[in-house]
């Protein structure tokens, strides 16, 4: 089952459409370019209809036509689709450089005839006749079933009705159908009753979306219940703005906040930003003067603005600790080296080349490591990288990459072996502080640490196979972290991994929840391994590795035997720190290992 989502972002039309006071086309842009930001994949930007039905989309083409959207359509990164409901709207869609459009009927007599002035019959003759010119045009396109449970005028609908309308779409050649609860009156029994009645209909549901109006609150219950039968897109409206002009007595969209937040705890990817998503619903709903509607989006907006305050040093709390001072040890085209006490932070610095490990680069890194693992004074080596990314991996750029080079291959396996293996026997704790996302390489970096922090948007991919590649020198990192199933799962897929579902996994040990959050969460994280002894650590790791390389063999039991008495040494760390809690007193184990011949 596949456990990412991809999210339809309607606040932009479904959202705005019934909003009574006039939304300049200034924000209508800004507020597609803000859900862009925050990762939405997919934006509906508008609709272009008769003024007189729905007078606030009536810039529909200024919207499509100013800069900063055109760039957006011809950029190809999204799916933006505008909603037309005739010949004349794909026109004009057309001419603005659109290159999806949606489709819209309605599964009911009396709404489509409130909606669109027609019969169900008539209502599919023009969406047909409006797919097909789409079609002929390159197109592609989106289709959507108004009221699958019930009707305003008409009351409850059939399955057989709403399965009868889906087949006419896809039969157009509609990629997908969005199915509509228009009043919000579904519930999670009526979404298992009409996806099983539509799955033995034959109907595939990798082709549908749920769109769960929140009328009576059970919008997020459909959700799950239809994620749990199947269906894997999902639409939704920053704020929970919305609802439909031509439903008497229905509410908002489902708030896009409080649906990321429910998958992100379940570990569903979905790609989005939450922390910008929650901004952006903010600022909309300050824009139109209304409160949002999205229960998460408020509570972690007050959560974020408590987080900024704490960072900006506006809210004291007594436990609060004061930030590291850093002094740089060194800079080079590749690396950023720093030091604060017992802690090296290594800086990966080409954020222009999302980190991607250069020659150099992996030399500079193995001899740092190396360095620091010799360096008494040296007790944890964090390891982060500049800008978006923590690191993209190979180095893949014309005339750098060794990919279909023979003479060059086997140095370049030498080279990446090298680094991950000096990273795994490191004898210092090593912790791979991600700052933004990682692919191939860098997951394996991250992987060969012994522990690891992510900022809310370090999601990893093994994105290998997407290019005819495999996670050959990682493989045994990747494996031993996340298991086997999983990591032939993760390899195969190729699939974005988000922090939260390896918190839940145990994979990485603390994620930030505002990107804002993510230094002081690191060095509160280094902070606290001062209560930890670097012998003790080092001991530990080769009893990990032990297990790892030799699990119920002899060797495992000669290295337990070894550690065993190694910490019982009198002259050991072990023998003073037993001697300190037989004090009654804590040990600062930076103050006791400290070297001040450091050459780091």
């Amino acid at each position: 089952m596949n456990p990412s989502v991809r999210i339809v972002e309607v606040g932009p039309r479904d959202g705005l459409q019934n909003i009574s006071q006039n939304v300049s086309t200034a924000i209508k842009v800004e507020l597609i370019q803000r859900l862009v930001d925050a990762g939405l994949r997919t934006v509906e930007l508008t609709s272009v209809v008769s003024p007189k039905a729905v007078p606030q989309l009536k810039d529909c083409r200024e919207v499509l036509q100013s800069p900063e959207i055109r760039r957006l359509l011809q950029g190809n990164a999204q799916r933006l689709p505008v909603l037309v409901p005739n010949i004349k709207g794909l026109n004009i869609a057309s001419q603005c450089g659109v290159s999806e459009i949606a489709v819209f009927i309605s599964a009911t007599e009396g709404f489509s005839k409130a909606n669109i002035r027609c019969t169900v019959d008539e209502g599919i003759a023009r969406s047909r006749e409006v797919v097909q010119l789409a079609l002929e045009r390159g197109m592609s396109v989106r289709g959507y079933v108004s009221c699958i449970f019930a009707d305003p005028f008409d009351g409850p609908t059939p399955c057989e009705a709403v399965a009868t309308a889906t087949e006419h779409l896809l039969g157009m050649g509609c990629y997908e159908v969005s199915l509509g609860d228009t009043l919000g009156v579904g519930s999670p029994q009526s979404v298992r009753t009409l996806i099983t009645f539509l799955k033995e209909r034959g109907i595939p549901l990798d082709r549908l979306a749920g769109h769960f109006h929140d009328t009576y609150g059970q919008a997020l219950a459909n959700v799950w219940e239809a994620y749990c039968g199947g269906i894997r897109v999902f639409d939704s409206s920053v704020s929970g703005l919305g609802g439909c002009p031509f439903a008497p007595g229905a509410k908002g969209n489902l708030a896009t906040e409080d649906l990321v937040y429910m998958l992100d705890q379940a570990g569903v990817s979905t790609g989005v930003n939450l922390a910008k998503l929650v901004a952006t619903g903010t600022w909309i709903s300050d824009k139109l003067s209304c409160k949002t509607q999205s229960r998460a989006g408020a509570a972690l907006a007050i959560k974020y603005a408590a987080s900024m305050k704490r960072a900006g040093g506006q809210v004291e709390t007594t436990k609060s600790i004061p930030r590291m001072k850093w002094t740089r040890i060194r800079e080079t085209d590749g690396l950023i080296l720093d030091r604060s006490g017992a802690n090296l932070r290594v800086t990966m610095n080409r954020p222009k080349n999302g980190n991607a490990l250069t020659t150099a680069m992996m030399e500079d890194l193995v001899s740092t490591i190396n360095e620091a693992g010799k360096d008494a004074s040296i007790n944890r080596i964090a390891i982060t990288g500049n800008g978006k990314f923590f690191c993209t991996g190979m180095d893949l750029g014309k005339g750098s990459t060794a990919v279909g080079k023979e003479s060059a291959s086997l140095l370049q396996y030498e080279r990446l072996t090298r680094l991950f293996d000096t990273i795994d026997s490191c004898p210092k704790t090593t912790i791979a502080c991600l700052n933004g996302p990682a692919f191939g390489g860098g997951v394996g970096l991250a992987f060969a640490c012994d522990l690891r922090l992510c900022a809310k948007n370090a999601r990893m991919t093994l994105s290998e196979a997407k290019l005819g590649l495999c996670p050959a020198t990682i493989s045994k990192f990747v494996i031993r972290e996340l298991g086997v199933a999983f990591a032939r799962e993760a390899m195969l897929t190729a699939r974005s991994i988000s922090p939260t579902e390896l918190k839940q996994r145990g994979i990485i040990a603390d994620v930030a929840e505002d990107p804002q959050e993510f230094t002081s969460l690191v060095e509160a994280f280094l902070t606290s391994l001062r209560s930890i002894s670097t012998d003790a650590s080092r001991m530990c790791k080769s009893l990990v590795q032990a297990g790892w390389m030799y699990g119920g063999q002899g060797e495992q039991v000669d290295v337990m035997k070894q550690m065993f008495l190694e910490m019982m040494s009198p002259t050991s760390a072990g023998t003073f720190g037993v001697q300190e809690f037989q004090a009654g007193r804590k040990v600062d184990w930076d103050k006791y290992s400290t070297n001040p011949t450091s050459k780091l």
